[in-house]
């Protein structure tokens, strides 16, 4: 060949290479966003976005650029990381197949909620058709609170005080001692009802039990909605003893997380599908040199967490009120959540029922009700919290129980007449469960109406 055919291949190599690969970045990056509609905050989203716009950038260089040296050092360029592309794909690859763990180099951990308190670890043992459990038998020892918040890069003072204690799960990932083979009432819930930052003399179940000399099984577990409840009743509630059932709902997620288990469980109906929680090993070099690029380039930020003060106590106390995910109002309820709440409560009525025990529903509300109009908001305070008004969620949960012949108890009127004492009765930071105080409320009211139902004068529940 001679030199100016030479040279044509090499013109069209500076000018086409480049062309096509930016065409080519530009068609994946928009292709990937179409097909995976990925959210605006996620770095995919991101990433789909510097793809196109970079592919059309580089698209347009090869295309309007002169000949000479800049459009040479462009194909040039292109070249070259189109081989260290490949290259990185190959390594990518390998890694990947020999299994290496990255995390094992970089000193991370594979469950990226290790370092957390027990209690606020995902419960990881598959149980059923699409739930979870804790495997017991577990014991954790620390200060949660103060763990959590300093996991969190908080910077509020808060739990200086904290005293350490043990948590102690049963066989079963329950708090309960080891030995616990009977009971008389049995407590289903989610984290409110794990008490996970409360040692377990202090549990509401605990108290509640001792208050009216009723024995009491605590099958709390973070994370779950009232499927994965009904679950723990059937297969962990009925003692020998049991003559009684009572649904702890939390009206902050409960709902949400009802739904998403509703989600699953269709999944699995229709396709075997189960979630997975087991802790997987970073065998990506890719992703695991972004970690460590990261982390190296930008610290994470000391937060404050305090968003408001409770201005019934003198003087006032900072605190944090629940964000996102808010408690519902049934004005705004979808048809479908309508039918899903209305379903779930029907099916705690009738599992009652086929179990041959009573039926209860303990309502519990969260910090953003009890504390409502007794709070003054920070400056940065979110515009939604500002906003957000009570709903109607402890009647309408009450009129379901009422046609289902479920016995309700609101949990509201004690915290809300404590904290307008000037009492906290929520953890002051971050965590915003219930702290000794309030969990000592829920417990003497459960008592009193387990109490009232040994001696007859247990009110019937009324709209």
């Amino acid at each position: 060949m001679d030199q100016t055919g030479s040279d044509k291949i090499a013109k069209h190599y500076q000018r086409g290479l480049p062309l096509i690969t930016g065409l080519a970045l530009a068609a994946m990056g928009g292709g990937l966003g179409l097909i995976l509609q990925p959210s605006s905050q996620s770095l995919l989203f991101w990433l789909g976005v510097i793809a196109v716009l970079g592919g059309l950038i580089w698209a347009s260089l090869a295309a309007w650029l002169p000949q000479g040296p800049v459009l040479r050092f462009v194909g040039w360029l292109t070249g070259n990381l189109i081989v260290f592309t490949l290259m990185l794909g190959l390594a990518e690859g390998g890694f990947r197949l020999a299994g290496v763990n990255f995390n094992n180099l970089t000193g991370q951990t594979d469950d990226p909620r290790a370092h957390y308190p027990l209690c606020l670890r995902m419960p990881d043992r598959p149980l059923g058709e699409i739930y979870f459990t804790r495997a017991g038998p577990l014991t954790w020892t620390g200060r949660p609170l103060s763990t959590f918040l300093k996991i969190n890069h908080g910077t509020d003072s808060a739990y200086e005080d904290e005293a350490e204690f043990t948590a102690h799960y049963d066989a079963n990932g329950f708090r309960n001692p080891n030995d616990q083979t009977d009971w008389q009432a049995v407590v289903v819930g989610d984290s409110f009802t794990e008490s996970g930052a409360l040692p377990y003399e202090q549990i509401f179940t605990t108290v509640a039990a001792q208050g009216s000399g009723t024995s009491i099984r605590n099958l709390g577990v973070c994370n779950t909605g009232t499927l994965a409840h009904l679950e723990y009743l059937r297969r962990f509630g009925k003692g020998p003893s049991t003559h009684r059932a009572i649904l702890a709902f939390y009206e902050g997620n409960d709902i949400l997380d009802t739904e998403e288990e509703q989600s699953h469980l269709q999944q699995y109906r229709d396709s075997g599908w189960r979630p997975d929680r087991t802790p997987r090993p970073q065998t990506s070099l890719i992703k695991a040199s972004y970690q460590v690029a990261k982390h190296l380039i930008s610290r994470t930020p000391a937060i404050r967490y305090q968003n408001a003060w409770l201005t019934t106590a003198t003087p006032e106390i900072p605190i944090t009120i629940r964000g996102a995910p808010m408690p519902l109002d049934p004005e705004s309820f979808s048809s479908a959540q309508k039918a899903l709440l209305d379903d779930v409560i029907h099916q705690w009525a009738q599992t009652c029922t086929r179990l041959e025990l009573e039926p209860w529903l303990l309502y519990i509300p969260a910090n953003n009700r009890t504390y409502h109009g007794l709070v003054r908001f920070t400056p940065d305070a979110e515009a939604t919290l500002r906003e957000w008004q009570p709903g109607t969620l402890p009647t309408y949960m009450q009129e379901l129980c009422t046609r289902q012949n479920i016995h309700f108890i609101n949990a509201y009127p004690v915290l809300r007449n404590s904290a307008e004492s000037g009492s906290l009765v929520y953890n002051r930071i971050l965590d915003t469960h219930l702290n000794q105080e309030g969990s000592r409320l829920i417990g003497e009211l459960l008592a009193k109406h387990l109490s009232d139902a040994k001696t007859g004068s247990l009110e019937k529940t009324r709209p």
